[in-house]
């Protein structure tokens, strides 16, 4: 190009239009790449999936640091949730939308039998519904365990090195199959109280028929997850107030460093108050079966990769890891993190935090690991002694007398309708809903020498601790009290 500026302009000309001539297709591809990146980039996380893909760390990750060790607090708090409430990002951006398209096929494949469960209980429907919510559960559980524990597909274990033992699966599974039966009997329980008329439903044909209840519709599935974050944040932190924790959410815990089927691991009392986001709705206003559907699938399948245990892959969740590892900290999910950052029991990251100001100061991950890197110590089925003992047989009682109300009693000829002074609706459950609570207080009253509301001991009854007290009855004892009356009344 140099040896053709001396002389006339005429070379030059040409071989500037030769230039571009050549260049021309280069420019086009290039132009052409710019704006397919730029689409890329636009649909980047779309339903939740990192920039590295299904099996890729979230962009936010350092991958120079340790697992679990990049600091959220810039990712997260009340701005970032009210710009993802605003944008729509929340749904359409995270696994939400997954979730959601699970519950539609879900719905559309096996719908309820409400014409079936109007007859009365009976095996043919009820175990219909729990192969159909086993199956749903075991196939999504099972492929996050198989290709993050089978196949490693996951490469950044937040504690590398462990793995649960054969002893420590029969734990979770025991506990995760005991999730999924309440679960499918919940179900069951709600369609049972629709067909009988106990509860008011809008009818799916009525919704084809009326814009307005379509719109209600599709603004209830945009704002349940909504619901979910704050109900879980609520649930979360009730549980965690020592004398239900000792007797219930300890066996959550047990997993210090948990695994996929772990995140259905429970204690059954804890189960039903988890579930009891899909109450609320559904008996405080005449909905759809389908958002029922879309909670109790939210529930039963979310647990499961955000107790994965890595965190490169999709929903990973570091935030709730943290939990595990450090204890009292991180109540909520990273939509609620400011609530945490509000009240002092965020942390950012594992490892030393510059914003926790919460009472646990010990690491859980470091006292639970061994120099035979031991998964989890704790979790292992056994025979229960002293005051554990007490609370199960209370549990067990409850449940059988649950079973013999609603299935036995209710429907006969000649029902009992009373327990002494007591419609027995209201007597089974007080007994089933608020009848843990008492007895978890009166044990740790006896058995127990630190303080009931531990590690919210020094919060003021009136304030905070108040606060978060009756938000746990309003949004989860409130409603199980009254899911059971319902079903237990003749």
């Amino acid at each position: 190009f140099g040896s053709s500026s001396i002389g006339s302009e005429k070379p030059l000309a040409l071989g500037l239009h030769q230039l571009r001539s050549k260049d021309l297709p280069r420019a086009r591809e290039m132009k052409t790449t710019q704006s397919i990146g730029s689409f890329a980039s636009w649909f980047e996380g779309f339903a939740g999936i990192p920039r590295g893909g299904f099996f890729g760390r979230p962009a936010w990750v350092d991958a120079t640091k340790a697992p679990g060790h990049t600091s959220q607090t810039k990712e997260l708090g009340l701005a970032k949730t009210m710009h993802s409430f605003m944008t729509g990002s929340f749904f359409f951006f995270s696994p939400n939308l997954v979730w959601c398209f699970i519950s539609v096929a879900l719905y559309l494949c096996f719908p309820y039998d409400i014409d079936e469960a109007a007859k009365g209980w009976s095996l043919g429907w009820v175990v219909k519904r729990i192969a159909i919510i086993s199956g749903l559960a075991g196939a999504y559980y099972t492929f996050f365990f198989a290709t993050l524990y089978g196949q490693g597909c996951a490469k950044r274990k937040f504690r590398p090195g462990t793995s649960p033992s054969a002893s420590n699966m029969a734990h979770n599974l025991w506990y995760w199959c005991l999730g999924v039966l309440q679960w499918s009997l919940s179900e069951c329980a709600m369609v049972r109280l629709w067909a009988t008329g106990a509860v008011p439903y809008v009818p799916d044909r009525e919704i084809l028929q009326s814009p307005l209840q379509l719109v209600v519709l599709l603004a209830l599935v945009l704002a349940m997850p909504i619901w979910r974050e704050v109900h879980f944040y609520f649930a979360h932190r009730f549980i965690h107030i020592r004398a239900v924790y000792k007797y219930v959410h300890s066996v959550h815990h047990r997993n210090t460093d948990p695994e996929p089927f772990s995140g259905l691991c429970m204690h059954p009392f804890e189960h039903l108050l988890y579930f009891s986001n899909a109450l609320l709705p559904t008996l405080l206003l005449p909905v759809s079966p389908f958002v029922y559907t879309w909670l109790f699938t939210h529930l039963g399948l979310a647990p499961a990769a955000g107790h994965s245990g890595f965190e490169d892959h999709w929903q990973a969740d570091q935030y709730h890891y943290i939990h595990h590892a450090k204890f009292e900290c991180n109540y909520g999910s990273p939509q609620s993190a400011w609530i945490d950052q509000f009240f002092g029991t965020f942390r950012e990251k594992l490892g030393s935090s510059g914003d926790y100001r919460g009472e646990y100061k010990e690491d859980y991950v470091s006292k639970a690991a061994d120099s035979n890197k031991v998964w989890s110590s704790q979790s292992h089925i056994g025979l229960q002694r002293g005051d554990q003992l007490y609370f199960t047989s209370y549990c067990c009682v409850a449940a059988l007398l649950v079973f013999w109300a609603a299935a036995v009693n209710a429907p006969s000829v000649a029902p009992i309708t009373h327990i002494g002074l007591l419609p027995i609706g209201t007597a089974v459950g007080a007994i089933v809903s608020y009848g843990p609570v008492v007895v978890a207080l009166l044990l740790c009253a006896v058995y127990d020498k630190m303080s009931w509301r531990w590690p919210f001991h020094k919060e003021k009854l009136l304030g905070a601790f108040g606060f978060f007290a009756f938000a746990g009855w309003a949004a989860c004892l409130l409603p199980v009290y009254k899911f059971v009356s319902l079903l237990c009344t003749p």
